[in-house]
Formats: structure tokens, C-alpha cells, sequence
């Protein structure tokens, strides 16, 4: 009997030294052929496409001061269309493999964004390259004209033909997610520099103006005017073209069925232009009224409640200099310089500061949470 137990023991023994070593052949080869099943398991590549202006593309000036000469885009990474993609729709709405296609241009307008391809709503340029005028349809001069470059090259495309490029007639090589639109804001621009010219000269020529007894009022009247009967019908009239043409089921038409977030404009100038607040308001009221009817695939991110909080001046103010770039003290210029001046430490860059352009990011994904096309 002992005999029989003294070797039934290195059997078992050696029973359980084999079965450790299958164990370790069998966790080594796991090891070797894990890269293997995680490679086959790699997520789709989804794309989000980003159209718009420098707020897409995630521009300040003191970012622009900082690196010049040197504007390479991965500075500039920090915009909306990066902020949105952060959130878009949290990882079980949209994947990992999503992928940012990031169209934006600082400084375009709603023409330029458009282009001058007449088959999708473009016009022939009446205006120099570099003007924003309302007969300037030349596309990003940041780019083309300047020479600096995208996040996403455009080649001599405007960024709607990049657009349409990419959704193929609704074929696109990567299902699109999402596109987020911001355009508009550089049209005001234009318009306010083109009033402050005017002012100016007639001030400069006959010592008075037709729009306001004082340079002050005139600039103000003639502002406000602009921006109700010229500059905010031309901007509805672009935004709606270009989601028209996005969604478009002709031939050469975007054929996209899915979520596009329009972005609605804050006021930076709500304390250096009284009265700029009713304007930029009123504007994204008729965003909401005569735009989102007609596209249902379209929601409406709106920053005024945020950026321009206007219950009382103090308070916007307070709301201004935490969302913008206006009382950033390295970016300061006119009256922002002058410590004489009411505007002292007020009057800098109209960019969204780092918490302005995690908010918008937030607001996108609200609105595209809330999107029925998603």
C-alpha cells in the first residue's frame, strides 16, 4: 500500500507541472495573437465635417501673435470643431474611429464660403481677392491669399465644393456623422468697418453725416440700419444655399440626410458698440424662424444666453470677459490701450477664450443630441 501511494504522488506531482505548463503555452500564445484580434477589431472611420469661420477653426490672436511666423494649424486645436468632437454625442453615439475633417477658414465670409462656382449658388467676384464685400466671393484668403495654412486644405476649392467632395452624392468613402456650420460673423465685420469708413469720410468731407448728428450715433445708425435690410438677409440668404446644397438630392447635390448643427452668434461687442446686443439677438431669433423650418435635419446652437448675459450691463460684462478674448491684456488695441478710455482692458480679440470654446463645443452636442437625424 505504501508502495502504491509513494508512486501514485509523482504522478500527480508530475499531473500538475504539465498542466502549469499548458497553462503558460496557452497565456504566451494568447500574448502573441492579441495584437492580431485587436487589429481586427479596429473601429470604422466615421467623419465629422466642420464648416465655418475662425471659430471653427480654433483661432486668437494671441495664439496668432505667439507663433507667428509659424502658423501651423496644431496650435489652433483647441476651436470648436475639436471642442464638439470631444463631446459629440458621448463613445456609444458616434465610435472611436471618428475622424475631424476641419474645413474652417478664419476670416471667410458667407460668400467665400459659397465660392464662385455659379452650379452651387456661387457668383463671379466683382471685388478683389482679400475683400470681404458683399461682391467678393473669393474663397479663404488666410489661405490663399496670405498663404497660411488649414487644418484641411482646400486646394483653390471653396469649402462647400470641399463639402460636396467629401459626402459623394450621399456615397461619401466614410459615413459623415455630424457637420457643425458656423458663417456669418466676418460679414458683420465687414459691414461694421464699412460703416466706421463712411462716417468717417463724410465727417472728413462736409463735417457731418446722414446717418446721426454726432460720429458716435451716426457709426450706430448706420450700423443698425446695415445689419436689418443688407447684411442679415444676405447671411440667411448663404446659410440657407449652402444647407440647400448640402442636402440637395440633384445631381452634384450632398444627398446628406444626417445631423448639421448651425451655430448662432454671440455679441464681443456688447459693451464697445451700444446697442449691438438687440441686433445680434434679433438675428438669431430670425435664424430660428426662417432657417430651422426648412431644413429638419438642422438644429440650432445659440451662445447669446451665455456669452451676453443681459440682464444688466455689469453682468454682461462680467459674462464677456470670461467667454471671450476682449479683456485678454495681451491682445488689447485702441481704446483698449488707453487707460483713459471707459473701454480700457475691454476692447481686445472677439475669439472665444479657452472656456468660451469648451462651451461651444458643450452647445453643439446639445443640439446635436437633440438633433432627429442622428
Amino acid at each position: 500500500m505504501s508502495a502504491m501511494n509513494g508512486d501514485a504522488g509523482p504522478y500527480r506531482s508530475r499531473g500538475r507541472l504539465i498542466g502549469c505548463c499548458i497553462a503558460l503555452t496557452l497565456a504566451l500564445s494568447a500574448l502573441v495573437f492579441a495584437p492580431v484580434a485587436a487589429n481586427a477589431e479596429t473601429p470604422p472611420i466615421t467623419t465629422y465635417l466642420s464648416l465655418g469661420d475662425s471659430i471653427s477653426f480654433g483661432y486668437t490672436q494671441e495664439k496668432f501673435n505667439v507663433n507667428y511666423p509659424n502658423e501651423a494649424p496644431s496650435y489652433f486645436e483647441a476651436g470648436l470643431a475639436n471642442s464638439f468632437a470631444k463631446y459629440l454625442g458621448g463613445k456609444e453615439e458616434v465610435g472611436k474611429g471618428l475622424v475631424i475633417v476641419n474645413s474652417a477658414c478664419p476670416g471667410e465670409t458667407s460668400n467665400g464660403a459659397i465660392g464662385e462656382n455659379e452650379a452651387i449658388g456661387g457668383k463671379t467676384s466683382t471685388e478683389p481677392p482679400g475683400s470681404k464685400g458683399e461682391g467678393s466671393y473669393h474663397s479663404c484668403a488666410y489661405n490663399q491669399l496670405s498663404g497660411l495654412p488649414l487644418h484641411n486644405s482646400l486646394g483653390k476649392r471653396s469649402q462647400l465644393e470641399q463639402a460636396l467632395s467629401i459626402l459623394k452624392e450621399g456615397a461619401p468613402a466614410h459615413p459623415v456623422k455630424a457637420i457643425t456650420l458656423n458663417i456669418g460673423s466676418n460679414d458683420e465685420l465687414a459691414a461694421i468697418a464699412k460703416c466706421e469708413k463712411e462716417v468717417t469720410e463724410e465727417y472728413t468731407n462736409e463735417g457731418k453725416s446722414k446717418w446721426g448728428a454726432s460720429p458716435e450715433q451716426a457709426v450706430t445708425q448706420c450700423i443698425g440700419y446695415t445689419a436689418v435690410h443688407v447684411t442679415f438677409p444676405h447671411i440667411l440668404k448663404n446659410i440657407g444655399d449652402i444647407l440647400g446644397v448640402i442636402d440637395s438630392k440633384n445631381p452634384g447635390g450632398g444627398h446628406y440626410t444626417g445631423p448639421i448643427i448651425l451655430m448662432g452668434f454671440y455679441n464681443p461687442d456688447a459693451i464697445v458698440l451700444p446697442g449691438s446686443d438687440a441686433l445680434q439677438d434679433g438675428f438669431n431669433n430670425a435664424i430660428e424662424k426662417e432657417i430651422l423650418p426648412n431644413f429638419p435635419n438642422v438644429t440650432f446652437a445659440n451662445p447669446f444666453l451665455i456669452f451676453n448675459k443681459g440682464a444688466k450691463p455689469s453682468q454682461e460684462q462680467v459674462a464677456v470677459c470670461k467667454y471671450t478674448e476682449m479683456c485678454n491684456p495681451n491682445v488689447q488695441v485702441g481704446p483698449g490701450k488707453d487707460p483713459n478710455s471707459p473701454l480700457f482692458g475691454k476692447d481686445g480679440d472677439i475669439h472665444p477664450s479657452p472656456v468660451g470654446y469648451v462651451t461651444l463645443g458643450k452647445l453643439a452636442n446639445e443640439a446635436y443630441l437633440a438633433n432627429p437625424a442622428k
